[in-house]
């Protein structure tokens, strides 16, 4: 990046600062914490001793999403380097929760803010020899600093969608010499790659996405999940994930129709952000239907009666579990504009899965996910009424369906192997591999 170019982020980042602490404290009074993690935010982390002769990796993952692949890529880096260390950065509470699960990570902490001083502290304190950031989670100081002092920056199962591609276009001028800085692209789909690799990316290769990794069970055991939360007797279920404005309306009217065909029916609903949960639950007890809170329901140990409840799942960092106890799921952010979501975590448990007509944020999953006859495409609420009664009512085509998800995640699986070897290949350019 320029030294113009940075001088002007530098200077927006001082500006605009007081209002970014103003939001932070805001957001975290809203959970009750206000002050979490106020200290590591500015680089305060507990100092680590020199690593030992294996070397020191930080990976970065934004939350718990790009968590569940940091925990694929660690265990294949342990794998392979036994005596590396490795810390770990998050941005949210529900990400370090996830990543302090994680086993074999020497520390866990909340990325520093990108002021310049608050990095400099974080790299003096973990003596990490190299910086791999998971997905898309690019902070110019932060990177820029960490290759002044020679170390190797890659990026992971990196996305770009089209739609982002197109935002970063506009901003060419900023984008292009933070991406120049990398030392390497690892890219998801062949997609993302070209469109790295027009932004600036200098070495990109398609090592394939490591969500695919994560396990994949022949045993579901769906009555103790739809016991776990809350729908058990319920029969059969959607599960309804990370959902938009719009859609908990659609989903509402479409399960009022199904429910005289299927009075046992449940619904797990799981909006894409918790502060919308209110609308949420107004969009369904609209519909008539008798709605709870799967924290409650935890806290207190019970479960709704059968009889065609509703569950929504207002706890982040549970929608991937939560698949295993769906007769059929769908993809929220899909029959709006946005973009769609991951297929992976359900497909991973056999799981059919239905998405609207807007998947471009995953269009060459979807597009092999259709072919391979594990989900289907749908335009609008009507034809999602009619497949979701095709599955519910068919158990042939049903289990034809999520068989085909399962078989179509184990067969994209081994990017947690390639990345690594793509990664080695990173440091032993510019850094260690301790190989």
């Amino acid at each position: 990046m320029t030294a113009f170019i940075f001088f002007l982020y530098r200077l927006g980042l001082w500006l605009f600062s007081p209002l970014l602490l103003l939001v932070f404290l805001v957001r975290g009074w809203g959970r009750g914490r206000p002050l979490e993690g106020f200290g590591e935010r500015f680089g305060r982390i507990p100092p680590l001793p020199p690593p030992g002769s294996g070397g020191r990796i930080w990976i970065h993952a934004v939350s718990v999403g790009e968590m569940g692949v940091a925990e694929v890529l660690i265990s294949a880096i342990r794998k392979r380097w036994p005596d590396r260390e490795i810390v770990l950065s998050t941005v949210t509470p529900t990400g370090r929760a996830a990543a302090e699960k994680i086993e074999g990570v020497r520390m866990v902490f909340y990325v520093p803010f990108d002021f310049p001083k608050a990095v400099l502290s974080a790299l003096d304190r973990t003596r990490a020899s190299a910086l791999v950031i998971v997905e898309t989670e690019l902070w110019p100081n932060l990177i820029r600093e960490s290759r002044r002092r020679q170390m190797p920056v890659v990026l992971v199962n990196g996305r770009l969608s089209e739609r982002s591609y197109r935002r970063y276009q506009k901003f060419r001028f900023l984008f292009r010499p933070l991406l120049e800085m990398l030392s390497a692209v690892a890219a998801r789909e062949e997609g993302d790659a070209k469109r790295y690799r027009s932004l600036g990316a200098r070495r990109v290769e398609v090592t394939g996405n490591m969500k695919y990794d994560m396990p994949v069970s022949d045993a579901r055991e769906e009555m103790a999940a739809r016991r776990r939360y809350g729908l058990g007797g319920c029969a059969p279920v959607l599960v309804a994930g990370s959902t938009h404005r719009g859609e908990e309306e659609a989903v509402a009217r479409v399960c009022r129709a199904l429910q005289s065909h299927f009075p046992t029916m449940g619904v797990l609903l799981a909006p894409r952000h918790l502060e919308r949960i209110d609308e949420a639950e107004r969009a369904m007890r609209n519909e008539g239907f008798e709605v709870r809170r799967w924290s409650s329901l935890k806290a207190e140990g019970s479960a709704p009666p059968p009889g065609g409840r509703v569950v929504l799942l207002d706890v982040m960092g549970e929608l991937a579990a939560a698949y295993e106890c769906a007769t059929a799921a769908f993809l929220g952010g899909s029959l709006i504009p946005h973009g769609g979501q991951n297929p992976i975590e359900a497909a991973r448990w056999g799981v059919p899965v239905l998405f609207g007509p807007h998947m471009t944020n995953f269009s060459e999953m979807s597009e092999r996910l259709l072919q391979q006859g594990a989900g289907r495409q749908v335009a609008d609420e009507e034809e999602m009424r009619s497949v979701l009664f095709e599955w519910f009512s068919d158990e042939r085509s049903r289990e034809a369906a999520g068989a085909s998800a399962r078989a179509f995640v184990r067969s994209n699986q081994g990017a947690a192997g390639r990345t690594v070897s793509f990664l080695a290949e990173a440091l032993g350019e510019e850094g260690r591999t301790g190989a």
